[in-house]
């Protein structure tokens, strides 16, 4: 085992000075010339005695000499060891340190020595001081946006020290593989030399887990984390926080739900939870967490205002729920941007038109169900209040301009019941779900699976998600059989998908719920690929016609029309029953989707109307419905992409970050031929920003000048798994089975220039005080005390006393 030095030159220096007191005395040998001079015959004779002395004095205060310049640069070097099975491969290129501090929100906890921010922080400088002279360094972030730049490798310790303190708390996630993927990078721009990469933060469980599951490849160099002592404090934290339909219904009554989360060792009682509209303070309720991990699901009910809401533009409104705050601030709150929007046109299409419609005779249409769920329609005053106002139309009716006009300003269309459809009606629905519309299908009435799979399937053109069996499975209760075989909604999977899932009902509460109906009839979806195709016979498809623009996010989706339909697009299967039959199939295409319900909900093709299980329809319907609005909730480090307002400025647009007010100019672009908007890619912190093209608070500007066009909130959400501030030990990691090249070192040890575990880093002082104990005994040797001569007198007479003797 060679040591190592951190500055090896001052060893180098150390030893071509150890030659100087050889050097030194030779030079003195050779200075003086041999005179015979009778009168010192007698001194001659006199020092005889002594010159033994003498010359084992000159040889023992070069040995003094020498041993002290050597010891000296040894210790100027700061020799070090490191252990012997080490996962470093032997090189002799120069090493490249790539530091990686952990910014995270978990690392931002605070305590009364500081953050523990600032401890990785001082962790890495005072690794830096351990860096061999010829090392070079990188520094990186683990997330936030200073992650995304990768610059030279720094070659001097005092820039890289300037970049360890720039960087800065944030509350986005701790993606491990990202700073692994920037760190290889790093390595294939500087080939000359050698890579590691060590790891300093609170080394969070779940972000080393979260690689584990990742399978991570064996990096080809070593990656070292450095443990940390601290102890976990507990910590509770708003978990989720949202409206079960992501949209707010104006005038009527919105539940907001709030789920906050506990862990630690001791229970806290009476914890504060308020609820927050516009920063203004609606609602707190109070709940106790036992000790341990504990979750507790809160719900409050807000009406929104009516005045709020221009019928024709959606307004957005920030809602915000806190908790008492904690060791750790920054998951203490988490805010939500509802969109709220009145009077959106929905289409919906059946048997029969409203003048037909009769509900005294029974005779309804297939949709009249769902109409009922979705704007149920008390008062007539009340109409244009409704979250929905609907458009009914038979399919007789859904022909030619009359579709055209009801298509344009709907955001969902929902055809059911009807036997066959049109070649017009599957065109224009076609043209409509590509660009952005959402289209929800139901069996039902008389569907007639062959005519649809005929008409509408079209190899993939048309508008089924997949091609369906010629024939139904099970009988109506209209067929008067006597062979009913009734089947229920499978609850496996079913809650995998987040239609299906509601924050106050448990699993088994919504499985009961769900599967509650008994369905008779339902068409079979296939997946052959040999089931009936029709030769893609539609008319080419038209212009955008839609007087409503989809969200930015779908219009990055779209595919270029040049390529043709997307027709390769597998559907996917969201629901089935326990016979097997898939009973809810989706599929994008183009901007939009569609959505198919093999079984109608009918009282002849199932017992949805008088069941709860009909609900399973409006989770559907709704959250189509929600996603035609822009988004405006964001995970922190997440990209946005917004559009703005025609004739706004290039040079106008500002983003107001939360709780800091910092106000940055945001430079606007075309995200589509259409379309222009900004692309923000700073959301590093938790809150409600504000996207505006003027400064709100210019007080000089006054009139309408100085008002903003718009002023749109943007949330930054934190992410859940942030806040479980659980760390890993030495035992946890090693139950993560990674590569041999992840190593684990303990935060007392030290790390050394080469990335590894090293010992003997304090020698340099013991060398220092030899030194000086060398440099004691070297003064005390030039003045030849008496003890000595003794021991030199004694040594030369011991073997004349003995030759005496003999």
């Amino acid at each position: 085992m060679f040591p190592y030095f951190v500055a090896s030159g001052f060893a180098i220096a150390g030893a071509m000075l150890m030659a100087g007191p050889a050097l030194i005395h030779l030079m003195n040998r050779n200075r003086y010339r041999t005179v015979h001079w009778a009168a010192m015959d007698f001194l001659l004779e006199a020092m005889q005695s002594n010159r033994r002395l003498l010359r084992i004095r000159d040889l023992l205060l070069m040995a003094l000499r020498a041993l002290a310049l050597l010891l000296f640069g040894l210790a100027l070097a700061r020799p070090y060891f490191t252990s012997a099975d080490s996962a470093l491969p032997g090189t002799s290129k120069p090493p490249h340190a790539i530091l990686v501090v952990d910014n995270s929100m978990s690392n931002s906890l605070e305590s009364i020595s500081g953050s523990a921010l600032d401890a990785s922080r001082e962790q890495a400088k005072q690794f830096l001081e351990k860096l061999p002279s010829a090392s070079q360094i990188s520094v990186i972030a683990l997330c936030g946006a200073q992650s995304r730049r990768i610059s030279d490798p720094f070659t001097s310790r005092t820039d890289a020290a300037d970049a360890i303190d720039k960087i800065v708390a944030t509350d986005g996630p701790g993606e491990l593989t990202h700073a692994l993927n920037q760190a290889r990078r790093l390595a294939e721009q500087t080939p000359s030399l050698s890579p590691y990469v060590v790891v300093f933060g609170d080394q969070q469980t779940s972000q080393w887990q979260r690689l584990a599951r990742g399978n991570p490849p064996e990096e080809e160099m070593p990656v070292i984390l450095v443990g940390t002592e601290a102890s976990m404090p507990g910590n509770a934290w708003v978990e989720e926080f949202g409206l079960p339909d992501g949209m707010a219904e104006v005038g009527m009554p919105t539940r907001i739900v709030a789920r906050v989360r506990y862990q630690g060792d001791e229970p806290r009682s009476n914890v504060a939870i308020s609820f927050q509209v516009r920063d203004n303070e609606v609602e707190t309720k109070f709940a106790d967490f036992p000790e341990g991990d504990s979750v507790q699901t809160l719900a409050f009910d807000y009406v929104f205002d009516a005045m709020e809401v221009d019928p024709s533009r959606m307004s957005s409104i920030p809602l915000t729920v806190s908790i008492a705050g904690d060791a750790l601030p920054a998951d203490d709150s988490r805010s939500l941007v509802v969109p709220l929007v009145a009077s959106t046109p929905v289409v919906f299409i059946d048997q029969w038109s409203d003048s037909e419609e009769s509900p005294a005779l029974g005779r309804l249409g297939e949709t009249w169900i769902l109409r009922q769920l979705l704007c149920p329609q008390t008062e007539a005053s009340r109409e244009e209040q409704h979250l929905i106002r609907p458009i009914h139309l038979s399919h007789r009716e859904a022909e030619g301009e009359p579709l055209r006009a009801a298509l344009r300003e709907a955001r969902l269309a929902v055809v059911a019941g009807i036997e066959s459809p049109s070649v017009e009606l599957v065109r224009m629905l076609r043209s409509y779900v590509e660009q952005g519309g959402q289209l929800a299908i139901a069996a039902g009435g008389d569907f007639d699976p062959h005519a649809w799979n005929d008409k509408a399937w079209q190899d993939g053109r048309g508008i089924l998600p997949k091609p369906l069996e010629p024939t139904a499975v099970g009988q109506s209760l209209s067929e008067f059989s006597d062979d009913l075989q009734p089947f229920r909604i499978s609850g496996k999977g079913l809650l995998d998908h987040s239609y299906f899932r509601l924050a106050d009902l448990e699993e088994t509460q919504l499985i009961d719920l769900y599967t509650d109906a008994l369905f008779f009839k339902t068409v079979v979806p296939t997946d052959a690929e040999d089931t009936q195709k029709a030769p893609g016979n539609l008319p080419p498809q038209e212009d955008h016609w839609l007087s409503w623009t989809p969200p930015v996010s779908t219009i990055e989706r779209t595919g270029d029309p040049a390529e043709g339909p997307p027709a390769d697009i597998p559907a996917t299967t969201i629901a089935q029953f326990d016979n097997g039959v898939q009973f809810v199939v989706e599929r994008h295409v183009g901007a939009g989707r569609i959505v198919f319900f093999s079984s109608g909900i009918s009282s002849e093709w199932s017992t949805l109307p008088s069941t709860n299980a009909v609900l399973i329809f409006d989770r559907v319907l709704r959250n189509q419905l929600a996603s035609t609005f822009q988004r405006y909730n964001f995970s922190v480090g997440e990209t946005a992409l917004l559009p703005i307002p025609p004739g706004v400025g290039d040079s106008s647009i500002q983003l107001i970050a939360p709780d800091s007010g910092i106000v940055s100019s945001v430079s606007p672009r075309f995200l589509n031929e259409e379309t222009r908007g900004v692309l923000i890619d700073n959301l590093d912190s938790a809150g409600v920003y504000w996207l505006s093209d003027r400064e709100q608070s210019d007080a000089s500007v006054d009139g309408s000048e100085g008002r903003a066009q718009f002023r749109m909130p943007i949330s930054g959400t934190p992410t859940a798994w942030e806040s479980q501030l659980a760390r890993l030990d030495e035992e946890q990691f090693a139950g993560l089975n990674l590569p041999p090249q992840y190593r684990w070192q303990d935060s007392s040890a030290v790390v050394g220039g080469s990335g590894l575990p090293m010992s003997g880093h304090s020698w340099w002082q013991w060398l220092i005080m030899l030194v000086i104990l060398l440099l004691i005994v070297e003064m005390t040797v030039a003045a030849m005390p008496s003890w000595l001569a003794w021991i030199v007198d004694r040594s030369s007479n011991s073997p004349s006393a003995s030759s005496a003797s003999s």
